[in-house]
């Protein structure tokens, strides 16, 4: 298997290890001078001794200087400087605010008109369901119902419930029943009827008294009608914090 060499490493053949080994060459030719030096005579011997010595410290020191060029240093990790507490809060991402409830109420609109035959005044309370429904061609598409308490000087106190396309069964002469749900209560009958000009999208519901007075002290109405070719669907009210006193304004 091939031997993976470090970066640091010098290869066998390279200039600087030919280099390296050549001067430990010279080292150990000039250790076997010295030995002999003792059984070495004359002054020419004593010269050639002293010149060898010389040139053992230049090779010494040349092969320390080699030696540390070629030993790879150590890098020491950059360690960051601590962040201020006040900068590391001021970098952090904000943190959002705890969005506020809405009004309860809001889903509730309020009219107060002139009626132009009386000069009375007309008001109605009205609020549109939570859920939509889903009919079947040709009413198809996304819709919801929608519930309205009105008192009209010419006509009286109603409930009146809507949808925006689709046929309610409900007829002027033999009327209709609609099951009604306040809170978890079980469920209970009302009385209605269509409209004089026979529309199939609204019916008038019967017992207003009563009616508003469940009504008052729920929170939730839940309300089922006969559609033609699409069942009972249930339409879903938040009626939370109706106001009497909006109702019943003098003015919008």
């Amino acid at each position: 298997m091939p031997t993976k060499t470090l970066p640091h490493q010098i290869s066998a053949h390279s200039p600087t290890a030919l280099r390296g080994a050549g001067l430990v060459a010279a080292l150990l030719l000039a250790t076997q001078l010295t030995a002999c030096s003792s059984r070495a005579d004359g002054s020419a011997t004593q010269e050639k001794l002293a010149q060898a010595e010389a040139k053992i410290l230049a090779l010494e020191s040349e092969l320390a200087q080699l030696k540390a060029r070629n030993e790879p240093s150590s890098p020491t990790a950059a360690v960051p400087a601590p962040v201020p507490v006040a900068d590391a809060i001021a970098g952090a991402a904000p943190v959002p605010a705890p969005s506020e409830a809405a009004p309860v109420g809001q889903q509730w609109t309020y009219l107060v008109n002139e009626e132009q035959m009386t000069g009375g005044m007309r008001k109605t309370a009205s609020v549109s369901s939570t859920n939509t429904v889903q009919f079947g061609f040709p009413y198809a598409g996304s819709q919801n119902g929608h519930l309205t308490l009105r008192t009209d000087p010419r006509y009286g106190k109603d409930v009146i419930f809507r949808i925006e396309q689709g046929q309610i069964l409900c007829t002027s002469y033999d009327g209709c029943t609609v099951q009604v749900r306040f809170d978890d209560e079980k469920p209970t009958r009302f009385s209605a009827s269509a409209a004089a000009d026979h529309s199939s999208e609204l019916v008038f519901i019967d017992d207003y008294a009563r009616f508003l007075a469940k009504m008052r002290k729920a929170k939730r109405v839940r309300l089922s009608l006969d559609i033609y070719q699409n069942g009972r669907p249930v339409f879903d009210f938040d009626v939370s914090g109706f106001d009497v006193e909006k109702y019943q304004a003098k003015k919008s």
